[in-house]
């Protein structure tokens, strides 16, 4: 028998060729398919629990999915709607609110912002609706949609544009799921509210309306004593029995203990922290480093660039300008004085041409000639105005009824129209008045020549209608001549002459030159170095998941993971500030290092993302999303825009919230329950000192201690119980010389007559107040006149009421208690 070895290859050729097939498939076949479902966490317990609820789990994975479909079904309505608002209609579905000043969409009728802790309340509420017997079938979904689009959109449109905006991934069994699911379950949480809201606005009581507006308007002025409690812990059991200790550490264990906390309540969990690194750039190192670069030619050449545009400019100061605008004055009212000089001579020889008789019946007046000259010029000029103003001087009618307004009591009143043409001076009232007041005094001081002048004879009435044409042609010519100066000066006294301005010099300027050239190099620089670390340190982490991910599938070890990145020397190469912390911070303590002011980027125009202990941590916004914690090695990146600082930084250790062992924490619950009898012996000591003085013999001061002056605070106030910050947003109000009082305190001073006594802690009960209040403003009925206004009445509703507020919050937990709620969005998987 041979055994040569192709002997034997040929005998088994057909069975190896079977077995190297079915290697092959299974090796490129089989072996990847196992490889994705391994790295896409499959296998036993990779789908953790979210949560639970009437014994049901929801997955992560379908909270994950249901979540994705929610923020398309979202994105979709939000474009129907407003191609609706295009053709012309508007949404009628409840709910809906358009913006017509800004053309935003404020609300779509359906809970608008997608994440998974807001799909699992969704859920759960969606199924307690189910169970109230709450249903709504495709044809309600099919007239809600029609309604939402008010008739412009038929049912394919709909599906088309569904189609379209999701990108073939929702259809419209897909639609109909999501909006009947969120229209019951919004249905049914609006149940909870149903008689304590009408709309938006909470529905309170007259009386409720009148306690919320004291609370705001009523302030009071107190005297205070404190009594520590910190001074009575020496009175306590310094070693409490082993229940206490027990059942103070089961309660503490349900809260988290966060630094600076002054809850009375106990509380021994440990919040989640992290060590934290990051790098940071410096909007002005930035700008130094460019600004170094320019020469000072080319700073020069740049102020003379500028200069000569017209740039570096300042207004004159005011003495120059004063000074600068008194000589045009001078010379404007030298010029007037002249004019009026020359109208005045003129005047005098026309009057030395009338009739002898006119000089005698002169000579005949009480008061001399010589006085008299420039008088009798203002009343002639004062009969020829009012002749020009007649505009009749050849009808031959006698110049007494010509002159006969002349003799009135206001002259000034009637030459008021004369001059109809000539534009009067605002500026200088003094000087358009004096002609005015002259004439009124030569009136008054000579009737008797006026008189005489009005009887004259038909040769001098000729004359003086033969003097009226000159006159006129003189006035006219006069009038001609002064208006342009005139509407110069008005145009002037307008203040539309230019101010007078000084240039700058180049030194004054230089360091403003340099900066406004170096800004945009800067910024540039600054945004190609973030751009460089971001991406990093993003390359890091998707290489160090990857590699957990290879080592989860045993196809990596832990010695192969990348090599870690270097902050210190990437900040340094990239001209970016390095920094770290020194020990474990969580959410509260964050805020004391760099980044922890700094904010998340915005997603609209000057508007600011997340504060950055909510991004880095994990938390729920106040519209209702849920912001997920960074994991370790994620770069985030924030911005503090007062500082013109911008961080990236990511965690590069994670500490999960726990709850230490109860040895671990002994000291703190021993102190707790110390403190705890503490108080009592401290609120019986204050109680016993308001009733030693309820009979009013004694004063406060008269009962305290001296060693305990300093512990008496008198004249606090006035104060209000409620502070208003904004819209629908008050807070307890800040009492100066108290610690941290809350509601308790303000309920019992409040409620405490005038000159009587109560006892009351601070919001931390570390210390009990022995208040009296010697002041209550403004007086009752000021407080009545004011709650009359609707506007008050409106603002105080909008505060609400407590019981609604607790009715609502017991809402939900009888909820979660009956169903067996739990959330496991926080665990780890």
């Amino acid at each position: 028998m041979s055994s040569s070895p192709f002997e034997i290859f040929r005998r088994n050729l057909k069975p190896l060729m079977v077995f190297l097939t079915l290697l092959a498939l299974f090796s490129f076949v089989v072996l990847p398919a196992l490889d994705t479902y391994m790295r896409r966490g499959g296998g036993m317990n990779s789908d953790p629990v979210a949560a639970t609820f009437d014994g049901v789990e929801l997955t992560r994975a379908r909270v994950a999915r249901t979540t994705q479909n929610h923020a398309a079904v979202v994105r979709f309505l939000s474009e129907l709607a407003s191609e609706t608002i295009n053709r012309g209609g508007v949404p009628q579905t409840p709910g809906f609110q358009f913006d017509e000043q800004s053309g935003q969409i404020q609300s779509l009728g359906i809970d608008s912002n997608p994440g998974e802790e807001a799909t699992v309340n969704t859920l759960r509420f969606y199924s307690e609706s189910q169970k109230a017997g709450f249903e709504l079938d495709d044809t309600a979904i099919g007239n809600w949609l029609t309604r939402f689009t008010d008739g412009t959109f038929t049912d394919s449109e709909i599906v088309a544009m569904l189609m379209r905006s999701s990108g073939n991934q929702l259809g419209q069994q897909h639609l109909y799921e999501q909006l009947r699911m969120h229209l019951l379950a919004d249905l049914y949480q609006r149940g909870s509210l149903v008689g304590l809201t009408n709309g938006q606005i909470p529905v309170v009581t007259p009386l409720g309306q009148w306690e919320n507006f004291l609370k705001l308007n009523q302030k009071a002025t107190v005297n205070a004593y404190g009594v520590l409690v910190s001074e009575y812990l020496d009175q306590t059991d310094a070693e409490p029995s082993q229940s206490d200790i027990k059942e103070v550490y089961e309660e503490g264990k349900k809260r988290l203990s966060y630094p600076g906390d002054q809850s009375p309540l106990p509380s021994f969990g440990r919040p989640d922290s992290a060590q934290i690194e990051w790098v940071a750039a410096d909007l002005q190192q930035f700008l130094d480093v460019e600004k170094a670069k320019f020469s000072e030619e080319q700073i020069r050449a740049e102020y003379e660039r500028r200069l000569a545009g017209g740039d570096f400019q300042l207004p004159v100061g005011s003495d120059e300008a004063a000074a600068a605008e008194e000589q045009p004055a001078t010379a404007e009212a030298a010029a007037e004085e002249t004019s009026e000089e020359q109208t005045s001579e003129e005047t005098a020889e026309e009057s030395t041409d009338e009739p002898a008789a006119d000089a005698a019946e002169d000579t005949e007046s009480s008061e001399p000639a010589a006085e008299d000259s420039s008088m009798n010029a203002s009343a002639d000029n004062s009969v020829r105005l009012v002749m020009f103003q007649d505009e009749e001087p050849a009808t031959g009618e006698p110049a007494a009824d010509a002159e006969t307004p002349a003799e009135t009591e206001t002259p000034a009143e009637t030459e008021a129209p004369t001059e109809p043409e000539t534009p009067s001076e605002p500026e200088t009232p003094a000087e358009s008045d004096a002609p005015a007041e002259a004439e009124e005094a030569a009136e008054t001081d000579e009737p008797a020549e006026m008189s005489e002048e009005e009887p004259a004879t038909e040769a001098e009435s000729t004359e003086s209608a033969e003097e009226a044409p000159e006159t006129e042609a003189e006035e006219t010519e006069e009038e001609a001549t002064s208006e342009p100066a005139e509407e110069a000066a008005m145009s002037l006294e307008l203040d539309d002459e230019p101010e007078q301005t000084k240039l700058q010099s180049f030194e004054e300027v230089r360091d403003q030159i340099a900066t406004e050239m170096a800004l945009e190099p800067a910024r540039n620089a600054l945004d190609q170095a973030v751009t460089e670390a971001n991406k990093r340190m993003r390359l890091y982490f998707s290489e160090r998941a990857v590699h957990e991910s290879n080592v989860s599938v045993g196809i990596q070890k832990e010695s192969d993971a990348p090599e870690r990145l270097n902050l210190k020397k990437m900040a340094d190469e990239l001209g970016l500030i390095y920094g770290k912390t020194k020990q474990l911070v969580n959410r509260v303590s964050v805020d004391e290092v760099d980044p922890g002011t700094s904010y998340g980027l915005g997603t609209g125009f000057n508007r600011r993302g997340p504060p950055y202990g909510a991004m880095m941590f994990g938390a729920q916004m106040q519209d209702g999303s849920m912001l997920p914690p960074q994991p370790e090695f994620s770069p985030l990146r924030s911005v503090d825009l007062e500082a013109g600082v911008t961080y990236i930084s990511w965690k590069t250790e994670d500490v999960p919230t726990f709850v230490p062992e109860l040895d671990e924490v002994r000291d703190e619950v021993v102190l707790f329950i110390r403190t705890r009898e503490a108080r009592k012996l401290a609120k019986a000591a204050a109680e016993e000192i308001a009733a030693s003085i309820a009979d009013g013999d004694k004063t406060l001061s008269d009962v305290v201690p001296e060693d305990k002056k300093s512990n008496l605070i008198e004249n606090v106030g006035p104060f209000s119980w409620l502070e208003q910050l904004g819209f629908m947003q008050t807070v307890i109000a800040e009492v100066p010389k108290l610690d941290a009082v809350g509601d308790e305190f303000m309920r019992e001073v409040f409620a405490t007559p005038l000159g009587e006594y109560g006892v009351a802690p601070n919001d931390p009960q570390s210390v009990f107040y022995v208040v009296t209040p010697t002041e209550f403003q403004p007086d009752v009925e000021q407080l009545r006149e004011q709650f009359r206004q609707p506007q008050q009445r409106f603002m105080a509703q909008l505060l609400g009421n407590q019981d609604a507020r607790n009715i609502v919050r017991g809402f939900y937990e009888s909820v979660d208690e009956r169903t067996g709620f739990e959330m496991r969005l926080s665990d780890d998987e």
